[in-house]
């Protein structure tokens, strides 16, 4: 697993241990964008070819974390 996918993984096992705390999560993710390595995983993230599903769930939009 390389180092990317390493930092990956922690993010997404963080967000899901800090779900239910939406204070404790907005300031984790919140320090993740202002990390110097979140511009070039973004970057490799926008390379991909398949991207994921949408956050929608039936075709209401989470407006849960928008700035």
């Amino acid at each position: 697993m390389s180092e990317s996918e390493n930092i990956k993984s922690l993010i997404i096992s963080t967000v899901q241990e800090l779900w239910d705390d939406k204070e404790a999560l907005e300031k984790f993710l919140g320090v993740v964008r202002r990390s110097p390595g979140f511009g070039p995983m973004a970057d490799e993230f926008g390379k991909m070819t398949v991207r994921p599903a949408n956050a929608t769930f039936y075709g209401v939009r989470s407006k849960e974390f928008q700035a």
